[in-house]
């Protein structure tokens, strides 16, 4: 890893050979020798580790790691390497490392607070200095090895590289060598454990796969990769099983980040770690706030393409590499023993600049960047008549995001899609004309990014199947959203590095965005004008199924509308879960319907099942057709005159547990039917829940026969429930 590290740092304006490319690493362990072996500052380097040996707690460890470390950062600017760029003092690559702990760190994610308290993090020399109350010495590297004063600033996520978790179980370390030499050798290769003891689970679907690939730090990639199950259990507490907060609506509060098994073995751990140590507050294992930490980082910019992260055990140094795939652990180095290979790291680190730290040099030049975009990319269309005519083909798109709106939806978790929305505005995409099957009026756009997976059919392209189905459907026309336009950023796609390190790329995930019409959410409706929005996406979906675009991600958040001169347009909104037919797709390997797709609180009770979870059930109309109910019902009893309930709000739980825990709370529910009461502003749609949710109660249990036609399903299950008038589009509106 640490040769691909060099490569990706490489100065772009010395072209180097390709021999002397692949030794960049051996170049490096050269140049960096004197820097361990030699008198003044090397000897004090090695002061400080063998202190950091002699320390038998961890908390105090910290200021002699961050001493060496910074020891050597100060040297390594002096250090040129033909190649990779020279040390500039400025913002971008002037780094330092600062003990954090105790002090917290904290960020807001959809009006809800974290507080996060890292044991040590990498910022630049002008972060550092910034938090230093005034009246008090500037001497930074001074004051980095000190933990933060409540006089200090707080560090702002936005502003941290990355950060350094610790582990202390031993209480004393092997001491410096003598000297060192470029060629050490691990006694083994190291990798981190994470609960070793548990039975990770064997079957893994796209909700749950979480392995983690491991390649060595030494530079090359080993032929057979250790894979683990240690990030698993991170991204299970991190996000919900398919979709997160990121998929409700952005007043309604978060989805649970772990599944219940994953709950179960934790508590396991925690009773035995709890019998061997009866003292003290519990803390997480190093791998889970090391996971923290990075879903923290992602969270504080637009576009974080990837995380570098390191948790310290004992004297080994453990790198992990996260990004919207998987994350990579390499393995460890002994700092202690092997200060070459550390010192080489923290060259790399120096000479990292934003984009090398996984901020997007379009979205975000630097931390915080709120200014234009520029998009710069390709037309296509029509590609053969200007070709002949000589035009220009490149073409300009400008973005303003607005990063600051309380309408933004972000996203706070490890892999997937990562979805996030801002407000968006666009001189060039406001004067592109209208296509003839949007009906909206609005001239407000918004903003989707999102990392799909490379291999599925693309969000855009499933939505050029719908608009021609939506030409000649009246049940869909209106009724789906109106994109205006999208780029695929290639260059951002995780199967890049994983080529470079020779490890399987399959599942590869790449940067898309879409701008939208904007739509409002169907809850701010009520009464009779509600029933008919909703009924109106339920035909619309019932449409688009027959002509083989399956939606299957019916959820609170997808159910969206318009206001088109008074009256509310409901939107089927969000296909980039979808699968389309065969014979409707020109996209070859389409998701067949087993794969295990949905919003946990509103999944039909067969997707949460273990079957289900293992991808052996096929995903059919009946699922989504339940999954509308049971919007409907949520939607009724957590309402009222359009907005979230504040107190007495039921149903919290199904956001805070797992699919199976879900399944279990949903069956007692429909158990208690007759008990429950809705909002007064949903009382009479609350009767045609009340009917559709029979329905399904009816048909659990083993010995139940559910109907296998998707007509019958779309007429006994919802259709026949819905009163006449409002079929027939009669409505009186709420005052």
């Amino acid at each position: 890893m640490l040769q691909q590290l060099l490569e990706m740092c490489a100065d772009p304006n010395q072209s180097l050979p390709p021999n002397q490319k692949s030794t960049l690493l051996d170049t490096s362990l050269e140049a960096v020798m004197p820097l361990c072996n030699g008198p003044g500052v090397a000897q004090k380097i090695k002061q400080h580790l063998t202190k950091f040996c002699n320390i038998e707690s961890e908390t105090p460890s910290y200021s002699e790691f961050v001493e060496a470390a910074n020891r050597a950062l100060r040297e390594l600017g002096k250090v040129n390497v033909p190649g990779m760029p020279v040390f500039q003092d400025d913002d971008e690559t002037n780094i330092l490392f600062h003990v954090n702990d105790p002090s917290f760190i904290h960020q807001e994610h959809q009006g809800e607070k974290s507080s996060r308290k890292p044991d040590i993090v990498v910022v630049s020399h002008q972060t550092a200095a910034d938090i230093i109350p005034e009246g008090k010495s500037k001497d930074v590297y001074k004051s980095a090895c000190k933990a933060p004063t409540k006089d200090h600033e707080n560090f702002q996520w936005v502003d941290v590289r990355t950060t350094f978790e610790f582990k202390r179980p031993k209480p004393r370390l092997p001491h410096p060598p003598s000297a060192y030499t470029k060629d050490y050798v691990t006694p083994n290769v190291l990798y981190m454990e994470y609960m070793k003891e548990t039975d990770a689970s064997k079957q893994s679907t796209d909700s749950f796969d979480q392995s983690t690939d491991s390649t060595s730090t030494t530079g090359t990639a080993q032929a057979s990769h250790s894979t683990s199950n240690n990030v698993q259990n991170i991204s299970h507490r991190l996000r919900s099983n398919k979709r997160g907060s990121d998929h409700l609506c952005s007043n309604e509060p978060s989805t649970s980040k772990r599944s219940r098994q994953d709950e179960e073995r934790q508590s396991k751990q925690e009773e035995r770690r709890n019998k061997k140590k009866k003292k003290g507050p519990n803390k997480h294992h190093p791998v889970i706030q090391n996971g923290l930490y990075v879903a923290e980082m992602f969270a504080a910019h637009t576009v974080r393409q990837h995380v570098i992260s390191f948790i310290v055990n004992n004297d080994i140094i453990y790198l992990w590499w996260f990004d919207r795939q998987h994350t990579i652990q390499c393995a460890g180095i002994n700092f202690v023993q092997d200060l070459p290979r550390f010192v080489v790291l923290l060259f790399i680190m120096q000479r990292m600049g934003y984009k090398q730290w996984g901020l997007h040099p379009l979205f975000e030049p630097e931390p915080g960047y709120e200014g234009e975009i520029i998009v710069e990319y390709e037309d296509d269309t029509n590609k053969d008549d200007r070709d002949k005519k000589g035009q220009d083909k490149r073409k300009r798109v400008d973005l303003t995001l607005d990063l600051r709106s309380e309408e933004r939806v972000t996203h706070f978790g490890l892999r997937g899609r990562a979805t996030t929305v801002f407000p968006v505005k666009s001189k060039a995409l406001s004067a592109l004309p209208r296509r003839s099957h949007f009906l909206s009026e609005s001239t407000e756009l918004v903003a989707k990014l999102f990392w799909p997976e490379e291999a599925r059919q693309s969000e855009p392209e499933i939505l050029e199947d719908v608009y021609k189905i939506a030409n000649e459907d009246p049940d869909v026309l209106g009724h789906v959203p109106e994109m205006v336009w999208f780029h695929k950023f290639e260059d951002t796609s995780t199967a890049i590095i994983r080529k470079a390190l020779g490890i399987d790329d399959a599942g590869s995930r790449v940067l898309y965005i879409i701008v939208f019409r904007k739509l409002e959410p169907i809850t701010t409706l009520s009464g009779e004008e509600f029933l008919l929005a909703w009924w109106e996406v339920v035909k619309c979906h019932r449409a688009l199924w027959k002509r083989g675009v399956h939606h299957r991600d019916v959820s609170l958040s997808n159910l969206m509308g318009y206001r088109l001169r008074g009256r509310f347009m409901s939107v089927l909104n969000d296909f980039d879960l979808s699968s389309i037919k065969d014979s409707l797709s020109s996209i070859q390997g389409s998701p067949k319907g087993f794969e295990r797709t949905g919003t946990v609180p509103f999944m039909a009770l067969d997707l949460l099942m273990p079957d289900a979870i293992a991808g052996r059930v096929e995903h059919v109309y009946r699922h989504d057709a339940e999954s509308f109910i049971w919007v409907l019902a949520w939607i009724c009893l957590r309402y009222k005159e359009g907005k979230l309930r504040r107190k007495r709000r039921p149903l919290d739980e199904w956001l805070t547990t797992d699919a199976m825990g879900c399944f279990y709370r949903k069956t007692g529910f429909l158990s208690m039917l007759r008990t429950i009461r809705p909002t007064r502003t949903h009382e009479e749609n609350f009767k045609v829940a009340f009917d559709c949710l029979d329905v399904i109660h009816k048909y659990q249990g083993p010995s139940a026969s559910v109907p296998t036609d998707d007509e019958v399903v779309f007429k006994t299950w919802l259709l026949n429930h819905v009163p006449q008038n409002v079929l027939d589009g009669n409505i009186s509106l709420v005052d």
